[in-house]
């Protein structure tokens, strides 16, 4: 819809999408959000706590209310805060609606992988179990530091995003099978690297990420006469403001904001420090790209990579990153990033399509 298609009272907000169209109307009383695409489809009530769908021709199609079911009681089941539906004059729960269009639409020959094995669907197990349907579950945090509250069952298969637990969980006597949460193309090339002066980190910048450790190693290597500097790609405006007023940055510290892609040829070593890797995505880009890697020694996939690579030094402690960081400055200092590049290979296109043409035929 056009923004000139609008009636507009005074107060309210037209917000476009970058064709020109409008996407959102929030309305200038206060009360809600309006969503668009040909229409206005969806409407979010601010005073309600409700959201309202809408058929084309304006009449109400599903509304939902936000339900947290360890503050309010809720009419029907769930295990964690989700929102619940009324559709129809009957109120179902998002699991319900799930199930139903499944039992409409679903084939035999489909593949169904649902990302979060965390949160319990009973009916939809039974209804997988029932029809046998190919169905998995993604495991992508390491739930061996509490199996209890895992959620795992005997009965369902998963798809680990480490090869590590993988073959833990199975030892458990899980039904498990190792996917890649991405994959690789166009390996960097086979190069000798050093001395190292020039680093990159790569993430969210949340609390997981350990990023102030980094930042307090580099103000100290300037403070010492270090030429090593480091780029830090990702994080929000809101937390890269939050940790430049927390420090007084030397010029060799930089951020570089949200970007479209990492520019690892610019670097020589990724670094991380990490409380937790499961599979650490942006360290298999970066080496894939042919840089070293310098490592938190922690579980699973840093201490996992480390073993199979020369190329890949780990460090406990800040003053050990630090001496690790002086010891790769050295001007005799150099790495070759050969196996660095095979490890990554490990999760080629290629590969990851194979894993995937098994998942979809039964009998491969």
């Amino acid at each position: 819809m056009k923004p000139e298609s609008l009636t507009l009272a005074d107060g309210d907000q037209v917000e476009l999408n970058e064709d020109g169209f409008v996407a959102s109307v929030t309305l200038g009383d206060g009360s809600g959000r309006y969503y668009y695409t040909k229409g206005p489809f969806l409407f979010e009530d601010f005073k309600e706590k409700e959201l309202r769908w809408y058929h084309e021709n304006g009449e109400l199609a599903l509304e939902g209310r936000f339900i947290d079911p360890f503050k309010d009681p809720s009419p029907v089941t769930i295990f964690y805060p989700e929102y619940i539906y009324r559709i129809g004059g009957e109120i179902r729960s998002e699991e319900d609606l799930l199930v139903k269009f499944l039992a409409r639409w679903a084939k035999q020959t489909d593949l169904f992988i649902r990302d979060q094995q965390i949160v319990p669907k009973p009916s939809l197990w039974r209804y997988m179990e029932n029809t046998d349907k190919n169905y998995y579950e993604v495991v992508h945090e390491n739930v061996m530091r509490d199996l209890r509250l895992a959620n795992l069952r005997k009965a369902n298969k998963y798809l680990v995003a480490s090869e590590v637990l993988t073959d833990t969980l199975a030892k458990q006597g899980y039904d498990t099978k190792f996917l890649p949460p991405m994959f690789i193309e166009k390996l960097g090339q086979l190069r000798k690297i050093g001395p190292v002066l020039d680093y990159c980190l790569v993430g969210h910048m949340g609390e997981g990420k350990n990023v102030e450790l980094v930042i307090e190693a580099f103000i100290e290597l300037y403070k010492r006469g270090s030429k090593a500097q480091i780029t830090f790609y990702g994080g929000s405006e809101e937390r890269l403001a939050e940790l430049q007023n927390q420090y007084d940055l030397p010029p060799t510290i930089h951020f570089k904001g949200i970007v479209d892609e990492v520019p690892y040829h610019l670097h020589q070593c990724y670094l991380s420090a990490s409380y937790t890797e499961l599979f650490a995505n942006a360290c298999v880009e970066a080496l894939n790209q042919g840089l070293l890697a310098l490592l938190s020694d922690v579980e699973i996939a840093h201490r996992l990579y480390a073993s199979q690579s020369n190329a890949i030094n780990l460090f406990k402690t800040k003053s050990e990153l630090i001496q690790k960081i002086e010891e790769m400055e050295q001007p005799d200092f150099y790495l070759l990033n050969e196996k660095n590049l095979a490890l990554a290979s490990r999760y080629s296109l290629g590969k990851v399509a194979h894993i995937y043409r098994e998942l979809l035929d039964r009998n491969f």
